[in-house]
């Protein structure tokens, strides 16, 4: 059998590691396969279609979110990743043109179907994750109900987005750039993410900053409208972007993910 041949016969696991893990590129009797082989965790990744700033896209969460799980799922090998759910729950952005947002309920009633789908094709667990804060709140108004719609199947939900703010805003002064600049939304941060991920996208004549104040929590500040308080959709300041902090920055990103997806296991473990 060829070293080719090896990596990636039926997309299955083999001696010199994972192929394929990414759902739409698989064909239904390699994902068969793979899940005869255990691979039974189906990872489930939030983005969102909402305004980024005069430079960056609508998708910009979605790009991330999708970015992410295929980084877990190359260091997780027993798990699959699905595509990023392209629509959340933005109402902050709603005064923006262009924002498509989800109500709570239908958020919920999504999360229902796509959970029940893993379960009926033998997935025995599923970890969820947000590229877009804002779904955080949603989220944890629906996990119960989640949970008990996809039992006996385990859903594990990731809800440390202060704890996941921090470790993000520490590797983004190990290089300089300061808590208020790397921002909340659109700043140097995702600016930086995105341009590493697809730099054609990055409308690099019409970077600037936005709301930039360091006292302002981040709920009251996009709630109820962030336009109220940042006229150009940004809360920091991209122009100090650099593509070469992406890899970084998704790299702390999928660590602290994976720790809570270990931290859930260990607990679920008999």
């Amino acid at each position: 059998m060829s070293e080719q041949t090896q990596r990636r016969e039926d997309g299955v696991l083999h001696e010199n590691g994972p192929t394929e893990r990414r759902l739409e590129r698989l064909t239904w009797p390699e994902l068969e396969r793979l899940l005869a082989r255990g691979v039974r965790t189906a990872v489930l990744p939030l983005g969102a279609m909402e305004q980024h700033g005069c430079h960056l896209p609508f998708a910009t969460d979605t790009w991330i979110a999708d970015a992410l799980a295929e980084r877990f799922c190359a260091r997780v090998e027993e798990a699959i990743a699905c595509p990023a759910l392209p629509f959340g729950c933005s109402t902050e952005h709603m005064a923006f043109p262009g924002t498509l947002s989800l109500s709570t309920a239908t958020l919920s009633a999504v999360l229902t179907d796509l959970l029940v789908s893993c379960r009926r094709h033998g997935f025995e667990r599923v970890f969820l994750f947000s590229g877009h804060g804002g779904n955080y709140g949603p989220l944890a108004e629906c996990i119960d109900a989640l949970r008990a719609a996809s039992a006996p199947m385990e859903l594990i939900v990731f809800m440390e987005g202060k704890r996941l703010t921090r470790v993000l805003q520490g590797v983004s002064k190990a290089h300089g750039i300061s808590p208020e600049c790397s921002g909340h939304h659109a700043g140097e941060f995702e600016t930086s993410i995105v341009r590493g991920l697809r730099p054609d996208a990055v409308r690099l004549d019409r970077l600037e900053p936005g709301y930039m104040e360091p006292t302002r929590p981040p709920g009251g500040l996009f709630y109820p409208s962030l336009r109220d308080n940042s006229a150009n959709g940004t809360v920091g300041d991209p122009r100090p972007s650099d593509p070469a902090r992406a890899a970084h920055y998704l790299d702390a990103w999928v660590d602290v993910l994976i720790e809570a997806y270990r931290a859930a296991t260990r607990r679920q473990s008999p």
